[in-house]
């Protein structure tokens, strides 16, 4: 059997990554930082098929202090880590004037720091032929106004990537991320139709992309062995019109 590890997975785009690992054989631990809601609708939504194929680790990681905490914690869940998936992050919105320097570290440490020293201490436990994966946006590859601090963020962790792949290569271990453009998520779906109409008129497809759609690409990574620090940006071709 193979094991992952899936941040911020109890719904969206996590989830659905998560559950496509279930289907694929693996077991998946799931991870949620506050929302007990969603912790227990996932739990009743997957016990019947996948009773003994998972597992939901409650951990705050955008906590820097969180981090040796968590790697214990999967070692003692986890006999190997063949596939870690960190896809938890934050997002700040104040206008270049208003950022403040709390929310600044705040964004940086969900979304870079915390996942950088987790994978620091998690690389022993990973099997040689292993990935990793990072969900990265394709707001690190094309600036945006919608907010600064997660733009940046992403461009860090597609830049962390590439740097990290001769790092990993003496043991196989392979490292990409996958940089979404708009998904049909919660967050999305609460836009005002007005507002997801001017941005679907900006892609090609004429559509948000579906979170499975996210999952699929996943799963299709860690199934090419040659594949390494690499950012694949699936957007449905934004910019193209």
């Amino acid at each position: 059997m193979k094991y992952a590890f899936v941040t911020g997975s109890t719904k969206g785009i996590g989830k659905a990554i998560g559950l496509k690992l279930l289907q694929e054989g693996y077991f998946v631990v799931f991870n949620y930082s506050n929302s007990e809601e969603s912790a227990e609708h996932l739990k009743a939504e997957i016990s019947v098929l996948y009773s003994d194929h998972f597992s939901i680790l409650k951990a705050d990681l955008s906590d820097l202090n969180q981090v040796e905490i968590v790697a214990t914690q999967l070692r003692q869940l986890l006999p190997k880590i063949d596939l870690l998936v960190f896809n938890a992050g934050l997002t700040d919105r104040s206008p270049l004037g208003e950022v403040k320097q709390k929310d600044w570290l705040s964004v940086f440490n969900a979304n870079v720091n915390v996942p950088f020293f987790l994978l620091q201490e998690l690389v022993p436990n990973i099997t040689k032929g292993g990935n990793i994966i990072f969900i990265g946006s394709m707001l690190g590859n094309i600036p945006h106004s919608a907010s600064i601090s997660y733009g940046v963020t992403k461009s860090a962790i597609h830049s962390l990537v590439k740097n990290m792949v001769k790092f990993l290569s003496q043991d196989k271990i392979r490292i990409n991320a996958i940089a979404p453009g708009f998904v049909d998520t919660d967050w999305q779906k609460d836009k005002p139709e007005w507002l997801r109409e001017k941005i679907k008129s900006k892609i090609a497809l004429k559509r948000f992309a579906k979170e499975e759609e996210v999952a699929n690409i996943c799963h299709q990574i860690t199934q090419n062995e040659y594949l390494t620090g690499q950012v694949i940006q699936l957007d449905g071709g934004y910019n193209y019109e």
